[in-house]
């Protein structure tokens, strides 16, 4: 029996391509909203500096002879500068590459630059407050070499941060908390957590300030839980104790602990079609470009955790 099927009339069939284009990823930048920000006016400088005074030590002797003054107290004062770095990227498209596709290549493009250039953001935050140097490790672990394959954060080993940075002079942002990023990895370690199930994740979302921040999760203990999916990109690769692990990278702030400058806020770009290269008018760019920096400003003010993660 000679059947035709779909092998004989290949010459005659088309692909069929959706109307719908398919969703990205979708990345939260949480960590520009926790820095202290004081942007760079234009024709200024590309580096500012921070003044820092020192506190002044409390006075342990009294005022023995009376009339003479005590000895006088001398201010000191610290700089912290910062130079912006200038990052950016682009798509060039062709006449034919925008002509012929099924979907809005323009759109998806503008899309696509504008997430990148957001996460582009974040990790260079990240990056800067990586180099704090108040770290915590958890329970009894004192290092990055020595996690196990059991360390992961608890809410306990948050108050130890959170009781250091009170005791540091460190003050809570403006809903009176201070704030605890993580990536959702970790965030699901937490939840594991007795006293966090038992209290804070059954919290109705209108009983505490959530609102204030991208990303917030729940409020409890004097501190706001923020989620970043950014965080989870920038794992950082260990061989301790427990073999080789992953250490997830969770942040502690309180006001003014980092500072974030900006000289060019993120612009998108387009060009062309058409200049002296481009006669024919066949190609046109499109891009992102800022300028800006993240310094840490107290180290007192900040914590970095480092654990593992049942996910």
């Amino acid at each position: 029996m000679a059947v035709t099927s779909t092998t004989q009339l290949a010459a005659d069939l088309q692909t069929y391509f959706s109307k719908a284009l398919l969703k990205q990823a979708k990345y939260k930048t949480v960590l520009d909203q926790f820095g202290y920000v004081e942007n760079i006016p234009s024709n200024s400088s590309k580096t500012i500096s921070f003044t820092q005074y020192a506190d002044l030590a409390p006075v342990a002797a009294v005022i023995s002879t009376e009339g003479p003054p005590p000895t006088d107290t001398q201010l000191s004062t610290t700089a912290i500068t910062a130079t912006v770095d200038q990052l950016g990227a682009y798509v060039t498209l062709t006449d034919l590459a925008k002509l012929t596709p099924k979907h809005p290549v323009m759109q998806k493009t503008l899309e696509l630059l504008g997430t990148q250039g957001a996460r582009t953001y974040d990790n260079f935050v990240f990056a800067a407050i990586s180099a704090g140097t108040s770290v915590y490790y958890p329970g009894a672990v004192a290092s990055r070499a020595t996690l196990t394959s059991t360390s992961y954060l608890t809410f306990s080993d948050v108050l130890k941060g959170v009781a250091n940075l009170r005791t540091n002079g460190a003050q809570e942002f403006d809903d009176g908390n201070f704030v605890l990023v993580v990536d959702p990895k970790v965030e699901m370690d937490l939840v594991q957590d007795s006293t966090l199930q038992n209290v804070a994740y059954r919290q109705q979302p209108n009983n505490h300030n959530n609102e204030l921040y991208k990303g917030a999760i729940t409020t409890f203990a004097g501190v706001t839980i923020v989620r970043s999916n950014q965080l989870d990109f920038n794992k950082i690769p260990n061989t301790g104790t427990g073999g080789t692990l992953t250490a997830h990278v969770s942040f502690l702030f309180g006001q003014n602990g980092y500072a974030v400058s900006n000289l060019q806020s993120m612009q998108t770009y387009t060009q062309g079609p058409g200049s002296v290269s481009d006669p024919l008018e066949q190609r046109m760019t499109v891009g992102w470009k800022f300028a800006f920096k993240s310094v840490i400003l107290n180290n007192n003010f900040m914590a970095r955790f480092e654990s593992v993660s049942r996910y």
